[in-house]
C-alpha cells in the first residue's frame, strides 16, 4: 500500500507545473521586454516588504520568483521580469500540490509543506551506516519503496517470461474467458510493458535517499563521484566591502561563455561568497534545457565567486566528465525521474507508467480472491463429502 501510495502521488505530480501556474497565474504573469535583472528584483522585494528575508532568486518564463530564507516556509515573491513590478506573494505549495510533494517527494519530512510529521525527520536504525548516512525514518520509507520496486519489477519480468516459443502469449489478453482470465492476462501485460519506467523509477528514487547508489553507479561505469566539499567555498581573506552583484554575475558567466545566470544566492555573511546556478547550451547551443517545463527552475551548471574577489571563481558543478555523470548528475532527475524534460503531451507517459503499480494491485487483488475464492469452494465441497460419506 506504502509503495503505491508513492508511486501515484508521484503520477499526480507529473503534471504539477502546469496546475501551478494555471492555479497562480496572477504571479507567473509576465512580459516580453528585457529582464531589469536580479539586482532590481532584489530591491524591488527589499522595498515593498523590509522585513521579508530572502537571499535566494531564480528567474524562469519572466518571472522572478524570491523565496524566504525561512527553511519552515515556501513564502515567495514573483516580479515580473521585464518590468521589476511585483505580481505578488504566497505560498504556491500550500495546498494539496504541496501535501503531495511531501509525500512523494520527502516522506513527510519536509517541514515547509503541508502534511510534515516531526517524527519522521529523526535519524532512522539506518542513519549510523557508511551506505545509509544520515537517513531517516521518511527516507527509509522512500527507499524502502524503491528497493521494493526494483525486486517487484525484476521479479515479476522472471514471472511474466512465457519462454521463446511463447513470447506472443505474454502480450495476449484473453477478454471472453471470465474475470481471472482477464485480471490475470491484464496483470502480465501491464507488468511488463512498465517493468523498463519501473526499473528506472526504483534506481532513481533510490538514488535520492542512499548516497551508495551512485557510488554504485560510478563503480559500474566509470564515473567520478562528487566531491564533498564540490558545493562550499572557502572564503579568499580578503577584507572590504562586497563586490556588486553585476561584477560576480560576469565573472561566473565568463567561465561558460554564452551561458544565461537564472539563479542567483547572495552572500550569507562577510566571509560567503555569491552562488549562481547558470543554463549553458553549449558553443552550437544544441545542449537541452533538462528543466525546461519546471515552474520556477532551470538550470545545469553551478559557479561560485567570492564575496570580495572577482577573480576567485569556483565552478561547483561543471560539464560533466563522463557519459556515466551525465546520465546520473544531469539526467536521472529531471528527465528519467520527472519527467519535466519534456512536454506535457510526452508526459503522459510517465502519468500512465506511474499508475501501473495501482493497477497492478487491483489487478493483483482481483486474481488472488479468485483463487481464495476457488480454494474455500474447493475445501467446502471435499468437507461436504466427507460428512456425507461418514454419514453413508
Amino acid at each position: 500500500m506504502i509503495l503505491v501510495v508513492v508511486c501515484t502521488t508521484g503520477a499526480s505530480l507529473v503534471y504539477a507545473p502546469e496546475l501551478l501556474k494555471a492555479t497562480n497565474s496572477d504571479l507567473f504573469a509576465s512580459t516580453t521586454a528585457e529582464p531589469v535583472g536580479f539586482a532590481a528584483a532584489f530591491d524591488a522585494v527589499r522595498a515593498a516588504d523590509p522585513g521579508f528575508a530572502t537571499t535566494y532568486a531564480s528567474e524562469k518564463d519572466g518571472v522572478y520568483v524570491l523565496f524566504s530564507d525561512d527553511p519552515t516556509s515556501n513564502e515567495a515573491y514573483y516580479v515580473d521580469a521585464g518590468t521589476g513590478a511585483i505580481n505578488g506573494h504566497g505560498d504556491i505549495y500550500g495546498g494539496v500540490i504541496g501535501f503531495l510533494v511531501n509525500v512523494h517527494d520527502c516522506g513527510l519530512t519536509c517541514e515547509a509543506y503541508p502534511g510534515y510529521l516531526p517524527w519522521l525527520e529523526e535519524a532512522s536504525p539506518l542513519a549510523g551506516f557508511g551506505a545509509t548516512a544520515d537517513m531517516t525514518w521518511g527516507g527509509m520509507v522512500l527507499a524502502g519503496t524503491g528497493l521494493l520496486l526494483l525486486v517487484l519489477a525484476i521479479s515479476g519480468i522472471a514471472l511474466w517470461w512465457p519462454g521463446i516459443g511463447k513470447w506472443r502469449h505474454g502480450f495476449r489478453v484473453r477478454l471472453g474467458r471470465g474475470r481471472f482470465a482477464r485480471d490475470y492476462d491484464l496483470h502480465n501485460v501491464i507488468g511488463i510493458v512498465a517493468a523498463p519506467a519501473l526499473l528506472i523509477w526504483a534506481l532513481t528514487g533510490m538514488n535520492f535517499e542512499i548516497p551508495a547508489v551512485a557510488d554504485l553507479w560510478y563503480s559500474a561505469t566509470g564515473g567520478t563521484a562528487v566531491a564533498d566539499d564540490a558545493y562550499d567555498m572557502e572564503p579568499s581573506g580578503k577584507a572590504g566591502p562586497d563586490i556588486t552583484l553585476a561584477a560576480a554575475a560576469a565573472a561566473a558567466t565568463a567561465v561558460f561563455p554564452g551561458s544565461v545566470i537564472t539563479a542567483v544566492t547572495l552572500p550569507a555573511d562577510t566571509d560567503g561568497h555569491y552562488g549562481f546556478t547558470l543554463l549553458d547550451r553549449g558553443p552550437d547551443g544544441s545542449k537541452a534545457d533538462l528543466w525546461a517545463h519546471s515552474p520556477t527552475y532551470h538550470g545545469n551548471r553551478s559557479v561560485g565567486v567570492d564575496a570580495h574577489d572577482a577573480t576567485d571563481v569556483k565552478v561547483m558543478s561543471g560539464t560533466p566528465s563522463s557519459v556515466s555523470n551525465e546520465v546520473i548528475d544531469q539526467w536521472a532527475q529531471p528527465m528519467l525521474h520527472y519527467g519535466v524534460s519534456v512536454n506535457p503531451w510526452w508526459r503522459s507517459l510517465w502519468f500512465l507508467f506511474g499508475l501501473t503499480p495501482l493497477l497492478l494491485m487491483i489487478t493483483g487483488v482481483s486474481t488472488w480472491l479468485f483463487r481464495r475464492g476457488t480454494t474455500r469452494r474447493k475445501n467446502q465441497a471435499r468437507a461436504a463429502r466427507a460428512a456425507a460419506q461418514s454419514q453413508a
